[in-house]
């Protein structure tokens, strides 16, 4: 965390503190320059003087109730971020992977929940060009709907960058897209544990709101232009331990203290995976003895809460999977990535001077 004191403005002197959100943190973190989602979490994070904590959180009445089966199988996957196309759309080098994974899950009957920022319409301003850009990912998301709220298999749950399916009554486009299609703030699944999945930056205090306005407004303006020029952030995730703990604190924290019968909550927004409680590296922290500069060691891990991590990171997404069986869940964190195989030599030959390249579905926890 660092502070930077700005000149006095309008016979003030302000204070702001910046707390760097966290990347993935298995194998495919590399220090990237931050995404535009990730700068505008950034800017969510930047604290005026002292900020108050989030408000209590209510469930709200926006909400798509699950009741699964024992045949149900779901996927959670949140922050795809998707854009237009340009240099600045951070979903377009991972398209062939989720087009992958999304192929994977709809031949084995799983249901799909976009928990958030599906859309990245801070920086764009209209679904439209998205569209456009990105016909054959939604071509594959229209396999996993159906107009029937009951039988559709596509969950759409809105984040802070795509907001603006929250207040829209007519959304042509998307509407002709998925016909009777529902959009949320979040789900829950019921049975003998709760679950509440929603995005996240309800817990944020400065991700919405004046606060919610501001970071749209740079994001959409400016940090896209300084992404197309190379500008390079010195404060990210590489150099930076700050994580997003405070956050990830606060869901915890609301998950073992609810009134709602809640028992576990699956979130997005920070983009950082997290399993039990636990990002990866807290939880190499704990098994192996071995964690980088800053990381916490924190409690046993908790079923209370988990992060879906996001679709952005460099090489890889990741998500969160739910299986059921005899009503008892199993979650699983996937990543899905591409991966080399050297290709098949002749015994006795030299070796291998060529490689195929597969996507890959791995389970990190």
């Amino acid at each position: 965390m660092s502070d930077a004191r700005h000149p006095r403005f309008f016979g003030m002197r302000r204070t702001y503190r910046y707390a760097a959100v966290t990347k993935n943190e298995d194998n495919a973190a590399d220090g990237r320059f931050p995404t535009a989602s990730q700068a505008g979490s950034r800017i969510c994070r930047l604290r005026r003087g002292h900020m108050p904590g989030p408000a209590p959180f209510a469930i709200p009445a926006r909400k798509k109730e699950i009741t699964p089966s024992a045949e149900t199988s779901i996927v959670v996957m949140s922050d795809m971020h998707r854009g237009d196309g340009t240099g600045s759309d951070d979903f377009a080098h991972n398209s062939l992977i989720f087009k992958c994974a999304l192929d994977y899950y709809l031949e084995r009957n799983f249901t799909f929940i976009e928990l958030g920022d599906a859309e990245e319409l801070w920086e764009n301003k209209a679904f439209a060009q998205i569209y456009i850009t990105h016909t054959s990912i939604y071509d594959r998301l229209r396999e996993f709907h159906d107009p029937d709220p009951d039988h559709t298999r596509y969950i759409k749950i809105w984040g802070n960058h795509d907001l603006l399916w929250q207040g829209q009554k007519s959304r042509p486009l998307l509407d002709d897209l998925f016909p009777g299609i529902g959009i949320y703030e979040c789900a829950i699944l019921n049975g003998p544990s709760r679950f509440l999945l929603l995005h996240g930056h309800q817990f944020d205090p400065t991700c919405h709101g004046a606060g919610g306005h501001v970071s749209k407004f740079f994001v959409r303006h400016f940090w896209g232009r300084l992404q197309r020029c190379g500008f390079k952030d010195p404060t990210r995730a590489a150099n930076n331990p700050g994580k997003s703990n405070k956050l990830d604190d606060s869901i915890y924290q609301w998950a073992k203290t609810n009134h709602y019968g809640i028992h576990t909550v699956i979130a997005g927004h920070t983009h950082r995976p997290v399993y039990e409680n636990l990002s990866l590296t807290e939880r190499r922290l704990q098994d192996l003895g071995v964690g980088t500069r800053g990381i916490r060691k924190k409690r046993p891990a908790d079923p209370a809460y988990f992060n879906t991590g996001s679709c952005v990171h460099p090489r890889c997404i990741t998500g969160i999977e739910i299986t059921f069986k005899n009503q008892k869940p199993t979650l699983q964190l996937i990543k899905w990535a591409h991966e080399a195989h050297a290709v098949q030599q002749p015994k006795g030959s030299d070796p291998p001077d060529a490689y195929d390249l597969i996507v890959k579905r791995s389970v990190l926890a």
